[in-house]
């Protein structure tokens, strides 16, 4: 440790009889160690700080990329684009597999419940008056349908798909379907057989070479009012969301 005596004038300007003032000077090259000690430590904490932000991106990417493959993986059926979907079903050439009775109304299926099922290759069994030439003449190969029941409403219905050649057949039916109906000529049928008679809510659909259709009465076979309010639901949960959706466009996929 090192002292600096005071100078002459510095002794003069003490008290009498007091001790020398001394002044304690830092040690040569002790103000520069703690100096380049902070400094060592700053740039260590700033290496740190970034190798923690580094890991912490890597790893939100690839929690990111997990999420977007599970995503893809769960993506429902009914997410296909529509021309993928009209391009799979299109004919009985690119959609060979026959339809059958377990993939058309599967068990299980909690909107409606399932009475009885019946698959034929005879379509005109589906259909009554000049609906039933019609079917023949396009060249109608199967016919799926079963008759249902749901929990809103009091009805006897039948419902099924029918398996055209290719989607120019499908739409020439429903145009038929249409015509037919509305002059009274012809219709779908019950499944008992039974026909239905004019007035009778028959809702149909074409996509790619099927046709999905539904017939409503009463439970004794009554007519039911074509805008009865439940008729709007039978459609959506019937036609559009199961025959459609969870039968074609899964077929589709």
């Amino acid at each position: 440790m090192r002292y600096v005596t005071p100078t002459r004038s510095a002794h003069r300007a003490a008290p009498a009889g007091g001790l020398p003032l001394l002044i304690r000077l830092p040690a040569r090259g002790q103000h520069r160690r703690r100096t380049r000690r902070h400094l060592r430590r700053e740039p260590l904490t700033a290496h740190l700080f970034t190798r923690g932000l580094a890991g912490l991106i890597v790893l939100g990417i690839v929690v990111m990329l997990g999420v977007l493959i599970v995503a893809d993986d769960r993506r429902p059926p009914a997410q296909l684009a529509s021309t993928e979907v009209d391009q799979r079903i299109a004919t009985r050439e690119v959609d060979p597999v026959p339809l059958s009775a377990d993939e058309v109304f599967p068990t299980g299926v909690t909107t409606f419940g399932v009475t009885r099922t019946d698959l034929t290759a005879d379509c005109s069994l589906a259909a009554g008056g000049a609906l039933r030439t019609t079917l023949q003449r396009y060249g109608c190969s199967q016919a799926v349908r079963a008759a249902l029941t749901v929990p809103y409403a009091d009805y006897r219905i039948t419902a099924g798909i029918l398996n055209l050649p290719d989607t120019t057949s499908a739409m020439a039916v429903g145009d038929q379907v249409r015509y037919l109906v509305e002059t009274g000529d012809g219709s779908f049928t019950e499944m008992s057989g039974a026909t239905t008679g004019p007035g009778t809510p028959v809702l149909w659909r074409t996509r790619g070479h099927y046709v999905m259709y539904c017939v409503i009465t009463g439970p004794s076979g009554e007519l039911v009012a074509p805008d009865a309010p439940q008729i709007d639901q039978l459609t959506r949960d019937i036609l559009d969301t199961h025959l459609h959706d969870s039968v074609l466009i899964r077929r589709a996929s």
